[in-house]
């Protein structure tokens, strides 16, 4: 099958699924949105995006409009059996506007939730539900929200992005420093909850825990480093500045607690590298987090936003070396059955040969 997936460059999961789709010997491209390399992985990628398009750092959204024309000279290049749009608000909606016969389209979750009570943004995802041929959520809560605003369900495939199992080593509890290391991995715009972590850092400093967090992403990282200082624990945070992807199993490796506190998500691929590693979670109790996480078996949840109740469940989890080594194996047998990126790749493909050609509108 050829296979086109339209997506950023600087975002993980189109990239992730172009090479899985690849490793399974289809003929695959990448048609960036943003700048980006000639190949990722092996894959060719076409950048259509103008030098210096972010649109997540201040980046004009109308420059979508205008890359319309570059895209379907892009596809039209490729010739692709199949178009796959990511992120429904950006480039799923330029899949739907490409006029390509097989469009699938994938939400992943922020693209959905910040805009789901816009009525404009809910008409235009009424016409993709039409448009497209398979709608992909990475989570049912994700999904079933798409089909209240009027999407139909019958298109739609629930499934996680995953992660590669053999990316990620699992590092045994015996094999962890013990020593109060939290992980964050996620990114540090305000939508993440970082400032929920400090405050508990700050909590946990108060009661005399030994703590210490580690912010690994680099996006954003500012918003979190300004409020650190601001709430005087910056001597309890290391900010990595972003890493590679070989070097994410070591630093999973590294750390006794993972953390996340955003208040609203699709499935999150950190948390499924925190599992797969055996790194134990304690992450905010939101609908997209619990088929992952099951309190006091695989990890904690506590309430999004609720800083005393993320302390609390932190000195619990760092205290209580039992309860994580209990829950260290069950997480990444877990993800093996339900968060492998091959598995679901293997799913998204099977999804594709069903999807049926349309005229060009």
């Amino acid at each position: 099958m050829r296979i086109a997936v339209l997506t950023h460059a600087t975002m993980p999961f189109g990239l992730m699924l172009a090479g899985a789709f690849a490793d399974r010997g289809h003929d695959v491209r990448i048609v960036s949105l943003v700048p980006g390399p000639d190949h990722w992985r092996g894959v060719p990628m076409r950048s259509v995006g103008p030098e210096g398009f972010d649109p997540l750092h201040g980046g004009s959204r109308w420059t979508y409009l205008r890359l319309l024309g570059p895209v379907r000279r892009a596809l039209a290049e490729a010739r692709p059996d199949v178009v796959l749009g990511l992120y429904l608000s950006s480039a799923g909606l330029m899949a739907c506007l490409t006029g390509q016969p097989r469009v699938a389209v994938s939400a992943l979750g922020s693209d959905v939730v910040d805009r789901q009570s816009s009525r404009v943004w809910q008409g235009i995802y009424r016409w993709m539900g039409q448009r497209a041929g398979l709608i992909h959520a990475v989570s049912q809560p994700l999904a079933d929200s798409l089909v209240a605003t009027g999407l139909p369900p019958e298109k739609m495939l629930v499934a996680p992005i995953g992660v590669d199992i053999g990316r990620i080593a699992f590092a045994a509890p015996s094999s962890r420093p013990g020593t109060g290391l939290l992980l964050d991995t996620r990114a540090h715009a305000p939508v993440y909850g970082q400032a929920t972590l400090l405050k508990a850092l700050r909590r946990l400093q108060q009661r005399g825990v030994a703590v210490h967090a580690t912010f690994a992403s680099g996006r954003d990282v500012h918003h979190t480093r300004d409020l650190a200082d601001s709430l005087g624990v910056t001597g309890l945070c290391t900010f990595l500045g972003g890493f590679r992807d070989e070097e994410l199993s070591g630093i999973l490796a590294s750390h006794d607690v993972y953390v996340s506190c955003t208040p609203r998500d699709g499935t999150s691929n950190s948390l499924l590298e925190a599992l797969a590693s055996g790194l134990f979670p304690v992450v905010s109790d939101i609908p997209a987090n619990r088929p992952w996480v099951a309190d006091t078996r695989t990890g904690l949840l506590f309430p999004p936003g609720d800083d005393a109740r993320l302390a609390d469940a932190l000195e619990r989890a760092l205290c209580s070396p039992g309860l994580r080594t209990a829950a260290a194996a069950p997480g990444r047998a877990l993800v093996e059955r339900q968060g492998d990126l091959g598995r679901q790749a293997d799913r998204l493909l099977a999804a594709f040969e069903r999807i049926p050609a349309r005229p060009s509108p």
